[in-house]
């Protein structure tokens, strides 16, 4: 045995599962006393192939056609350990596991320590090799979908396979769609017609459900991408589930698309690093488990449903983004001073106790546990588990679970532990329930806050007699005795009422923040207000100049906006945003929404408050579908609604309605979110629809509703003589209509218009950037706006998928990125991403880690790029490096070369220098089939070597040398060599095939076309020709037997067929047949038979290796055939006495011809 290290390749081996040696399907290549390499058994027949490609097709069953197997002595099935889709890579296994494996095999005595030792070698040779790879994934189903998804696709291993699922493209086409991180893609293979469809998740724009082509059942999805394509899937038998996974997926794509760089936490991190969690994350998150002993990796299908649960358990409770749901359990709730009760669901959370009614009664609960002073478990016989919870304010809260003792013991467990990390927090609850207007209330009402809005200074808009602001205090104070209070507030069915009548002025900043979720993100936050200014004190941030122009356009009605006060508070709480979230930075409307949340919170307070950007496109489908009438009056008359109703969602109707009324809809707004402003919405127009009837113009609509506005305080009804109808404003009726009415537009619908309109709606965005982009490119280097595009897409694409972590406004493309980058445009370039994941000190690896020689010629084209030395290059940078190599002429290129291997610029290339630059041609001419490159570059080498010139240094050490000692004169080959430009440009253009390279070859190499992908055909054409080869054969052979009855039965017909022979058709009918026969050294004679039947298929006249003489059909059989041929003549009335070939006017030349032509091209595609 070679005692040399072998490494084994990548991608081949596979966690060990058992399968049936013995398959009649496998033929064994290779055996050994422990192993077997097998092979598929392909079926000779073409139609039996395709029969069998279908079969497999449809039920997922199709293998790679190498495989090596563990012969298991234990009397168990073997083991499979490796699979392949080429022979290479199948006998680098069988070579590695001959020098690996073999020899500790001998060692061992018992079959059971040998199976245990070949089980244990390849697990940890697949976990080390294939980590975070769906090769590790726990679910087998998964990794074998996910390796025949890699390879129909030709996908990086690096791809994780979310999902896949049965379907039909098109209603007609059966195969499989599968769903990674990043694709959709669809395999099908039916008869040898292979269909092939890939879709970039970032790509598509609309998602929609629909029904089959027939009508008839719901299990179809449709997918619109960017470019207006559509691609139908039926037969969808899980469509909710499909859908909901697409959309999932696409919108992580469109946030990443709009942030141009990955999202935090993606499904495919890991669930745990220990390398990566510091130790305040520790003991910030005590949920967070240990390192699992197994190596293997749950499903991504897992990871994205337990983050979709997050996302909805945090939207449900207003939590901030760190919490995670670890907990769930039904039960009962109930305060220990009250009777009543309520059944639902308990919830934990790293941090939180959430508790929500499914009763129907509207009941909901967020405990924070360092709010919590005593948890205790109460005895109850009918219960398995009854804990008592004492909170801050000393509110006793009962919990009954209707679970088994398990699950209960499981939630405890967890509740104790979360409890215990939460304790070092409760030293800061004091100060911060200090800020609450709530605590000093149930006090002493009298006295006054120090801390709070502008309002205690400047007064609260409105007048507090006419809004009852005493009487609604004392309401909120019967109710937080009895219901807790800021943190531990219970929200019941009465809560909500209390917010729909108006909150009172002191107490609306901090229920604003309560139920918005705010205070749990200050809470937790405390002192960051004051530390992101301390930090960017003196700094000015990108955002800077648009927010002074609106400082003083931010309800200058109110007289804090008159004072240097308010606007100093205004400009320090939109600065601090910007720095704190500089993703969204500052946009429009923003500062109207924080001058008036400025007006009842702090500074503190109203940076933490949420902000929401709100669809303009959900407003008009809601429009749509629920007011259709007047929509289509709209469309009719072309009355934009975004003209008038966009400021709406902007400013939260701040800008729209008197402030004091804007207020009340506010207070709705954070209590149940944003479905609110959509009802409001959808209320004003139904409300006024007759006049909008009426309308014809923006102009119209604009008004109409503006009148509406400025009476919304006046009463509905001011003749009547019934108090309580005078007291109700049209405001009052708006706020009616929109609960009742509109009751149907939910949170939950919301989001998932969201997650509809957000693809579309990034597109446009993506389009709008793009288009702005291009147009500001200083130069563009003579590419056409088509190839300017695509440089555009590729760009970004590279961006998108390198997950390059970048600031906003900075999209430049770092090394790691332009690798991928130049891979998409030149097949030189290409660099795997298991080569770059696989690098040792930056060096990329190959599949059997090898190191990849001459890839640094992509360093150093990035560093020519980088025209600003900053280590990243820009779009413009990108079209600027491009256009030299692709519009220059031959010398520039040459020159291009020549400085990318001058390392010190000094206008020379020294030894290691031109080694470096022969290693950099060969690595571009790596894929080409010809060996005239190798002769090339060593001619290359040898020239640069003979015209190369001693250096500077090496002369002037040889002048001294000569002057010591004259006999003994040391030679200009002795010292270091170098070479100028000009012996360089000598030395190329010398070489013809190098002269062509830089001439043509290298610009021809950088290709701008988009790939077009669909739809290919596999074994069409091949199941066509051996239909063809077969019937030729078969009438070849009955040929023979009927002329030669022929000749027997009718001498004379037989002359004057060889008479008609002699003409020209017949002549090129059978110089063509004899040209097959000289070009077919093993072909089956050809019959001297001037007929038609006489040709022959050169497939046919293959023999199969293995066939035997039983294969061929004897003279018997022949005779049989012929007897049932005879039969078939004479059934139809066909007399062969009396052929047709007797008139000699009855032969169209002019068909036979065709038929020529038409067998001649037939002929040569099947040679």
């Amino acid at each position: 045995m070679n005692n040399s290290h072998i490494d084994p390749p990548r991608g081949v081996f596979t966690l060990p599962i058992t399968c049936d040696s013995s398959n009649p399907f496998w033929d064994v290549i290779k055996s050994s006393k422990y192993f077997i390499l097998q092979r598929t058994r392909s079926p000779s027949s073409a139609i039996l192939r395709g029969v069998i490609g279908t079969i497999q097709n449809v039920f997922d069953t199709k293998a790679p056609p190498f495989r090596i197997l563990f012969r298991s002595e234990l009397g168990s099935p073997s083991l499979q350990i490796a699979v392949s889709q080429s022979q290479k890579g199948i006998e680098d296994a069988w070579k590695w596991i001959e020098y690996s494996l073999n020899d500790g095999l001998s060692r061992l005595d018992t079959a059971a320590e040998k199976e245990n030792y070949v089980v244990t070698k390849i697990n940890s040779l697949v976990t080390r090799h294939d980590k975070g790879t769906d090769e590790v994934a726990e679910d087998q189903n998964i990794r074998n979908a996910s390796r025949a998804f890699r390879q129909n696709f030709d996908i990086a291993p690096t791809e994780r396979l979310v999902n896949f699922y049965s379907c039909a493209y098109r209603g007609i086409q059966q195969g499989w769609m599968y769903i990674s991180e990043n694709y959709l893609g669809f395999y099908s293979l039916i008869l040898g017609i292979e269909t092939k469809l890939l879709i970039e998740l970032k790509n598509i724009e609309n998602l929609v459900k629909e029904k089959s082509k027939r009508g008839m059942v719901s299990d179809s999805i449709k997918v619109i991408t960017k470019d207006g394509n559509e691609y139908f899937f039926a037969n969808l038998f899980h469509r909710d589930e499909t859908y909901g996974l697409l959309v999932q997926l696409a919108g992580q794509s469109m946030q990443r698309l709009l942030k141009n760089a990955a999202v935090e936490l993606t499904p495919s991190m890991p669930i745990y690093d220990a390398d990566n969690v510091t130790d305040n994350q520790k003991l910030d998150s005590p949920s967070l488990s240990d390192p699992p002993l197994s190596p293997m990796i749950p499903s991504l299908k897992k990871g994205l449903e337990e983050q979709k649960r997050d996302i909805e358990f945090r939207i449900l409770y207003n939590l901030p983004s760190t919490e995670h749901l670890m907990q769930e359990c039904a039960c009962e709730f109930s305060i220990s001073e009250m009777k009543d009760s309520w059944t639902g669901k308990l919830q934990l959370s790293e941090a939180y106790l959430a508790f929500e009614s499914t009763d129907g009664k509207g009941c909901s609960l967020v405990i924070p546990l360092y709010t919590v002073r005593r948890v205790e478990r109460v005895n109850n016989k009918s219960h398995n588990l009854v804990l008592s919870v004492l909170n801050w304010h000393q509110m006793k809260s009962i919990f009954q679970f209707n679970a088994t003792k398990s699950v209960c013991e499981k939630f405890c467990n967890t509740l104790r532990s979360n409890l215990k990390s939460q304790l070092r927090h409760m030293k800061s609850l004091r100060p911060f329930l200090s800020t609450c207007f709530s605590e000093v209330l149930l006090i002493d009402p009298k006295k006054e806050l120090t801390v709070g809005g502008l309002g205690l200074n400047f007064g609260f808009p409105g007048d507090a007699k006419i809004l009852r602001d005493r009487s609604k205090t004392k309401l909120w104070i019967d109710y937080m005795c009895n219901n807790g209070r800021n943190l531990t507030l219970i929200k019941s069915p009465y809560f909500y009422k209390l917010v729909r009548i108006g909150l009172p002025n002191k107490l609306r900043g901090e229920m604003w923040e309560l139920c918005s979720g705010a205070i749990y993100l200050r809470f937790v936050n405390n002192g960051l207000y004051d530390k992101l200014h301390k930090e960017y004190a003196g700094k000015v941030t990108p955002s800077t100049e648009e927010i002074e122009k609106d400082l003083n356009r931010s309800l200058p009605e109110y007289p804090a906006y008159q004072s240097p006060e308010g606007i100093n508070r205004l400009r320090r709480v939109l600065t601090a945003y910007s720095w704190k979230d500089p993703e969204l930075g500052y946009c429009q409307a923003m500062n109207i929404v924080a001058s008036a949340i400025l007006i009842y919170m702090s500074e503190e307070q109203a940076t933490s408050m949420y902000g929401a950007i709100l669809d303009q496109l959900i407003f008009e489908h809601y429009v749509q579908s629920k007011m259709s009438i007047l929509y289509d009056h709209f469309q009719k008359v072309d009355i934009q609604l975004s003209v008038a109703c966009l400021p709406w969602f902007l400013s939260l109707y701040i800008n729209s309605m008197p402030l004091i009324l804007a207020f009340r809809v506010l207070d709705c707004f954070f209590m149940e979110g944003p479905k609110v402003l959509f009802q409001i919405g959808l209320a004003i127009l139904k409300i006024n629809g007759n006049e909008l009837m009426e309308v014809s113009d923006d102009g119209a609509f604009i008004n109409t509703l503006k009148k509406y506005f400025s009476s919304l305080d006046e009463p509905i009804n001011a003749d009547t003589s019934d108090q309580k109808t005078q007291e109700l404003t049209k405001f009052d009726q708006l706020m009616i209509v929109a609960f009742k009415e509109f009751s149907s537009v939910t949170t939950q619908s919301v989001m998932e218009l969201r997650n509809t309109f957000q693809l579309k709606v990034v597109h446009n965005i993506e389009s709008f950037t793009k288009r702005d982009i291009i147009r500001n490119l200083q130069d563009t280097s003579k590419f056409s706006k088509e190839d300017i595009s695509v440089i555009y897409d590729k760009y970004y694409t590279a961006q998108f998928y390198g997950k390059q972590k970048s600031v906003r406004n900075d999209s430049r493309m770092d090394l790691t990125t332009f690798y991928r980058f130049l891979g998409n445009i030149t097949n030189w370039a290409k660099l795997e991403d298991d080569e770059l994941s696989n690098s040792e000190n930056g060096e990329p690896r190959d599949s059997q880690g090898r190191r990849i020689v001459g890839y640094k010629i992509i360093n150093r084209l990035f560093d020519y790029f980088d025209k600003s030395s900053s280590g990243g290059i820009t779009l413009q940078d990108v079209v600027t490096g491009l256009g030299e190599i692709k519009f220059g002429d031959m010398m520039s290129r040459i020159k291009l070369f020549f400085d990318l291997h001058d390392g010190d610029q000094d206008g020379y290339l020294l030894k290691e220098e031109m080694l470096q630059l022969s290693e950099s041609l060969l690595f571009i001419f790596r894929f080409r089939q010809d060996d005239g490159h190798l002769s090339s570059v060593s001619n290359f080498i040898k020239n640069a070597f003979e015209y190369s010139d001693p250096s500077t240094e090496s002369k002037a050490l040889q002048e001294v040398v000569e002057s010591v000692i004259d006999a003994k004169r040391k030679s200009p080959e002795d010292g270091e060599r170098q070479m100028s430009f000009p012996s360089f440009r000598m030395v190329i253009l010398a070489d013809g095939y190098l002269e062509n390279f830089f001439d043509n070859d290298f610009s021809s190499t950088f290709q701008l076309v988009e790939p077009v992908e669909e739809r290919q055909k596999g074994l069409g054409r091949e199941i066509f020709n051996v239909l063809m080869s077969d019937g030729m054969k078969l009438a070849n052979r009955f040929g023979k037997r009927l002329n030669s009855r022929r000749k027997l039965q009718s001498p004379s017909q037989a002359e004057r067929k060889k008479s008609q022979s002699s003409s020209s058709t017949s002549d090129n009918l059978k110089s063509s047949s004899t040209s097959i026969k000289s070009d077919t050294s093993e072909s089956i004679p050809l019959v001297e038979d001037e007929s038609i039947e006489s040709f022959v298929s050169i497939e046919s006249s293959e023999v199969p290796r293995n066939a035997s003489s039983s294969s061929i059909s004897t003279d018997e059989e022949d005779d049989g055939l012929l007897q049932e041929v005879d039969r078939l003549l004479s059934e139809y009335s066909i007399n062969e006495s009396e052929s047709n070939l007797e008139d000699e006017n009855s032969i169209n030349y002019d068909d036979v011809d065709f038929i020529e032509d038409d067998v001649d091209k037939l002929l040569e595609e099947m040679q």
